[in-house]
């Protein structure tokens, strides 16, 4: 088997796994409920999205408070914008 032969081979099965388990829209967590952190997922889209903006954003809260949920949330939105 040749080396191309064998990254497509590779690559069909790792297809196979990520549409097994979902798609390319995995998801651990459900988002904010509607009209929730609207002004937080504002900020963190027009960073994201800014030219100058920050690769790296940092969510820090007390337990309990939503950043899983938050973070789902940004995740959702940018999958949905591909």
């Amino acid at each position: 088997m040749s080396e191309n032969e064998k990254i497509v081979t590779e690559k069909k099965e790792l297809d196979n796994l990520v549409n097994t388990l979902g798609g390319n829209k995995l998801q651990m967590c459900k988002p904010c409920m509607e009209d929730t952190h609207s002004n937080i997922l504002q900020a963190i889209e027009s960073e994201v999205k800014s030219i100058d903006g920050h690769n790296i954003i940092w969510i820090r809260a007390s337990s309990g408070v939503g950043k899983f949920t938050l973070a789902a949330s940004i995740s959702t939105q940018l999958q949905d914008e591909d």
